[in-house]
């Protein structure tokens, strides 16, 4: 089976194992899709070799990546409730094979499980990568003093902001989550550093995603040449990945802002028409912008 869910979170490890010193080789995900084999072989790999401690706390580069259409959609949740009421609707659209179930549900706790078929539950490497997003989210939405414990005995992994133990093997599916409230916080936004062509560039494409620039026009816009603007554009996926990439981040944000046409956004957005518009951004998010409108919309 191939998964967006899948793809999606071993991006995020690898991102956040880097950020730890810890060089890996990810599987290659062909767009929003990636065998779920090739992610369990990888995390097991990983997990192999460092143990479960650094998977879970590769979630946290979560909090960086305000832009992502779906990192956006889930931060938007205004309480550990809503939030998981979210997420599971993000395990549905993306074909999860795994998933989130409430075991208990009280004021300032939730006791979740994380499961999967029956006879093929989610072995402890991926129990510890989502394990670390969620309590990654938790913090982008502002839950204070969090606490979570995991296994049959509860034992105590996560408090004072930081996974002080690694994630049991035995039980490594069953959390219990504990805080005494959530703060208002400022909106998530991306982090804005100019400090190079890449990024001038990705601010000039944003800036009008209907352009279309050649090479030549926008090295000499960003004040750099065309090869080196190639070799730095070639190392960050390209310049075509590049403008797909802003496009569909503006279109997530207009359908979460709601009351726009869809065929408003995907001309706003730049896109050669609306088959274009929904190919593409279902080929990034796994959803249609119907589908994910209707979904993540406030």
């Amino acid at each position: 089976m191939d998964e967006f869910a899948s793809a999606r979170l071993v991006g995020a490890v690898r991102r956040g194992l880097a950020e730890a010193g810890i060089a890996t080789a990810a599987p290659r995900a062909t767009g929003a899709l990636l065998p779920l084999a090739a992610k369990r072989r990888y995390l097991s790999e990983v997990a192999a070799a460092h143990g479960l401690l650094p998977l879970a706390r590769a979630g946290s580069v979560l909090r960086e990546m305000a832009a992502d259409p779906a990192v956006a959609a889930l931060s938007l949740a205004s309480a550990p409730a809503e939030l998981l009421e979210r997420w599971r609707r993000l395990e549905r659209f993306t074909h999860s094979r795994h998933h989130v179930v409430v075991r208990h549900s009280d004021s300032g706790q939730l006791a979740l499980k994380h499961a999967g078929p029956p006879g093929t539950p989610p072995d402890p490497a991926e129990d510890a990568v989502v394990l670390g997003v969620l309590v990654a989210l938790l913090g982008v939405i502002g839950v204070r003093d969090l606490t979570v414990a995991v296994g049959p005995d509860e034992v105590v992994v996560f408090t004072g902001d930081e996974f002080v133990a690694a994630p049991l093997v035995v039980g490594s599916g069953l959390w219990l989550f504990t805080w005494s409230g959530t703060t208002p916080r400022e909106p998530v936004v991306a982090a804005a550093d100019q400090s190079d062509a890449v990024t001038e560039v990705r601010r000039l494409v944003a800036a009008d995603l209907g352009k279309r620039w050649s090479l030549d026009e926008i090295a000499a816009v960003v004040g750099t040449s065309k090869r080196t603007l190639q070799r730095g554009l070639r190392e960050a996926g390209g310049f075509q990945e590049l403008v797909g990439a802003a496009r569909t981040e503006a279109a997530a944000a207009l359908l979460l802002a709601g009351g726009h046409p869809l065929s408003t956004v995907g001309f706003a957005c730049g896109y050669a028409d609306q088959p274009h518009f929904t190919r593409d951004f279902t080929r990034r998010t796994a959803m249609s912008p119907a589908t994910y409108r209707q979904s993540f919309s406030p």
